[in-house]
């Protein structure tokens, strides 16, 4: 009953004709549009990551104390800015 209606609207199988070639193409398409979009997802997640390994070696590197030598240590007055003559 149901069946007749759509051909009588669709004025013939056409409309049938194009909902099984849609339905096989979803079909067919589906799964490779969601695995381009994985990858693709993934791609972006690992660049995320490395730039965030980048920050934290940096952050790292400006937390270790800078060592000086002694001897630049010992004569602070040249380094200093005089305040009064």
């Amino acid at each position: 009953m149901h069946t007749l209606s759509i051909l009588a609207a669709g004025g013939g199988g056409d409309l049938i004709v194009g909902i099984l070639i849609g339905g096989c193409l979803g079909v067919l398409i589906g799964p490779a549009f969601r695995a381009w979009q994985i990858r693709r997802e993934w791609i972006d997640a690992s660049r995320e990551a490395g730039l965030t390994d980048q920050l934290l070696e940096r952050i790292e590197r400006d937390a270790e104390p800078d060592v000086w030598p002694l001897s630049e240590l010992d004569d602070v007055s040249e380094r200093t800015w005089r305040t009064r003559r």
